[in-house]
Parts: C-alpha cells; sequence; structure tokens
C-alpha cells in the first residue's frame, strides 16, 4: 500500500512540475513600443492555467510592461478576462485589472476595466514625476478579444 502511494504521489508531482512548464511556454509577445527618451513597453499575452476549467471557456491574461531607458522594469498594467465560447457565439464572463509600480518616480494615476459582449477592456495611466512634476505620460488600452471557437487576441 505504501508503494502504490509513493507511485501515486511521484505522479502527482511529476504531472505538477510538467504542467508549470508548459505554462512559460504559453507567453506570447505581442508587441514593442519604443519611446523617444529611451523607454520602451511589451505587450504579452498569456493563458491562465485553470486546474478545472469547464470545457467552453478559456482565461487569458494581457499585460504591459513599461522599461525605463535603462532597462529596470517601471511599472506593469494587466487585465484577466475569463470567456465563454460555444462554436456560434462567445462572450466575456468576467474581466479583471491589476496595476504594479517598480520605480517610485512612476504612479497609476487611474485605471479601470470593463466587458461587452466577447471583448475585455482595461484603461491605464500612469505618470513620471520629477520633483513632483509630472514630465511623462503614459495612457494604455489593453483589449481581450474572443471568437466564437475560443481563440483569444
Amino acid at each position: 500500500m505504501k508503494r502504490l502511494l509513493s507511485f501515486g504521489l511521484a505522479v502527482l508531482i511529476m504531472f505538477g512540475v510538467f504542467s508549470c512548464v508548459s505554462l512559460a511556454a504559453d507567453e506570447t509577445i505581442i508587441s514593442v513600443e519604443q519611446y523617444s527618451d529611451g523607454s520602451y513597453g511589451i505587450t504579452i499575452i498569456k493563458a491562465e492555467f485553470t486546474p478545472f476549467a469547464v470545457k467552453g471557456t478559456t482565461t487569458k491574461t494581457k499585460s504591459y510592461q513599461h522599461y525605463n531607458s535603462d532597462n529596470t522594469l517601471a511599472w506593469k498594467a494587466s487585465i484577466t478576462a475569463t470567456f465563454s465560447y460555444n462554436g456560434t457565439t462567445a462572450s466575456c464572463t468576467s474581466v479583471s485589472k491589476s496595476t504594479s509600480v517598480y520605480d517610485s518616480a512612476w504612479k497609476c494615476t487611474s485605471s479601470s476595466c470593463s466587458k461587452s459582449g466577447a471583448t475585455a477592456t482595461g484603461n491605464f495611466t500612469f505618470k513620471r514625476y520629477v520633483l513632483l512634476v509630472p514630465v511623462q505620460t503614459v495612457n494604455k488600452t489593453l483589449t481581450l478579444t474572443c471568437d466564437k471557437n475560443g481563440n483569444v487576441s
């Protein structure tokens, strides 16, 4: 009995390790934006791991990561949306947003998210300050759309 339990535990651990490895491979860089001051932003979309996912649903996260000209991560904005689809129609069932600031010169001054039909949208505004004066503003809109077959872009 102990052997059977040990074998079962080993299989579960291996499944967990392989699941985590496959998650990292499910990130796709959508675009890179370069700014005049040398800073840049990267937009990434990735599938979220849902261990008990229901057939006909998918959850994706779209993130924008803004880097300073010295290649340090300044801030990040993301939306995560869950969609249902059936081969005929699709709809967004939930959307959430998140922001993280890593450079104290930057502040998130506004953020919101919404859903309509099969589309989820997040709107974000970040400002960089020097001596309490805003010197750079980045407005970012992130959109996720699902088609009737569950393909999200």
